[in-house]
């Protein structure tokens, strides 16, 4: 009996043994599977200390509820980001998703580089359901070729600010006077403009300059203003050198050397938002919904006087505003998480409230357009129109070497005087090959009417 009851004991010890052995077994079995399941997503993005911080806690949320995703983020110097891109996917990687301005993306799109959307990360099937989310002329600024590639992700626009202060010493009313056309600028600008010795104390109007890409969004604005474009819809033709066009870098140089009420000598490569700031301007033509926060932070006088309305027209023109511009957040076609960083992409998306909210941007989503987050915020109605009345620029996929080209044009014009025809000519000659060598990539998309343009 005790043989037995020992036998019964070394038994169950044995079994005991080989079950805890098991339960190791498939605790270490769990430990090292538990990584394989789980997903880590790169986020890159554009250094901006608002936005980042709302993302940091977006992030944080994002995987708390979803415990299988890790997010790496990384905000990059937003002048830095476009090389570190092409570098990384020149090497084979790269993000798995990254927030991009969206006149750099159509480079990367035609190159294969970027992953059309996945409405059904979103919920919908299709472009027209997706579309439903945003202002009509919004998802055109994020497609290329006929399919979508960016999520909207920071939707912007011009209007025009005056300094009511400034208007009233020169016995102005900031409501009845406000300009409505550019010869309406050029007229009230004389009357605000003040020199002494012949130095600009007081600019009557200052637009923008120095700036590549913020002086390309005021001329194709001016330019459509005045019935023509700078480019064909699609991107593929030129005609910097329109009538149209060669009436609004007409029309900005003028303020310089006709009517005398801009002074090119002052502008800083920050654009027009300084100098009406700090006073040295009365009106000036650049600035988004940035620039209440701007104004009330770096400038509170200024943001004590000032009021906003609607970008100028031409007399009898087209009723179009100041250009659309924006961000986008776009997934890597080589990602191996592309279904993964397309729900994360719908999440940020999602938060619209918040990033108006918490750091000042709008999203281009009709929830926040018509929300609560906006209804409070300075002359949001002045803003909500704006939106609904500019454009994207194209697709151009040499969009760096073309604004450079731009930016020389209107220098030119702006600071030497040149004729905006005789400018733009020169601008034209030097885009046209741009476009030819694409072309010539691409040449079965051309209808006769493009190739007779290149002739």
């Amino acid at each position: 009996m005790k043989n037995m009851t020992l036998c019964t004991r070394l038994n169950a010890s044995i079994y005991i043994l080989i079950a805890l052995l098991l339960s190791l077994i498939v605790t270490a079995c769990t430990t090292t599977t538990a990584p394989s399941n789980t997903v880590t997503i790169t986020y890159w993005t554009h250094v901006n200390p608002p936005v980042n911080k709302v993302e940091q806690q977006l992030i944080a949320r994002y995987e708390a509820l979803h415990p299988n995703v890790k997010i790496t983020y990384l905000p990059v110097d937003i002048n830095s980001l476009s090389t570190k891109l092409t570098t990384a996917f020149a090497g084979g990687s790269g993000p798995d998703i990254f927030n991009y301005f969206q006149s750099y993306a159509p480079a990367l799109e035609q190159r294969g580089l970027i992953a059309p959307i996945d409405y059904t990360s979103f919920g919908v099937k299709d472009e027209n359901a997706f579309a439903a989310r945003y202002l009509p002329s919004i998802v055109n600024g994020f497609s290329y070729k006929g399919a979508v590639y960016g999520v909207p992700h920071e939707i912007s626009s011009y209007i025009f600010w005056i300094n009511t202060a400034r208007f009233q010493a020169a016995g102005l009313d900031p409501a009845k006077d406000f300009p409505k056309t550019w010869q309406d600028v050029a007229t009230i600008g004389a009357k605000l403009t003040i020199r002494d010795n012949g130095r600009t104390k007081q600019e009557g109007f200052t637009p923008t300059l120095y700036n590549s890409l913020t002086d390309i969004l005021n001329l194709d604005a001016m330019t459509h203003q005045a019935g023509g474009s700078l480019f064909s819809n699609d991107g593929k033709v030129a005609t910097v050198n329109s009538p149209a066009a060669a009436t609004a870098l007409q029309t900005w140089a003028d303020f310089a050397h006709v009517w005398k009420i801009y002074d090119p000598s002052l502008s800083p490569a920050s654009g027009g938002v300084d100098l009406f700031g700090n006073g040295t301007a009365a009106m000036t033509s650049y600035g988004g919904t940035f620039e209440v926060s701007v104004l009330q932070q770096d400038f509170p006088q200024t943001y004590k006087h000032y009021t906003v309305g609607p970008w100028p027209r031409f007399a009898n023109g087209p009723d179009s505003g100041a250009d659309l511009y924006g961000f986008g957040l776009y997934v890597s076609k080589t990602s191996q998480y592309q279904a993964e960083a397309w729900k994360f992409a719908r999440y940020l998306a999602d938060n619209g409230d918040t990033y108006f909210r918490d750091a000042g941007l709008w999203l281009g989503d009709n929830a926040t357009l018509n929300g609560s987050a906006t209804r409070d915020f300075p002359h949001w109605e002045v803003f909500k129109a704006a939106f609904s009345s500019g454009v994207f620029l194209p697709p151009l996929t040499h969009f760096t070497q073309i604004t450079d080209i731009i930016e020389r044009a209107i220098q030119r014009s702006v600071l030497n005087g040149q004729s905006a025809q005789a400018s733009l000519d020169q601008a034209q000659g030097e885009i046209q090959p741009l476009m030819y060598a694409w072309r010539g990539r691409q040449a079965a998309s051309y209808s006769s009417e493009e190739e007779a343009a290149f002739r």
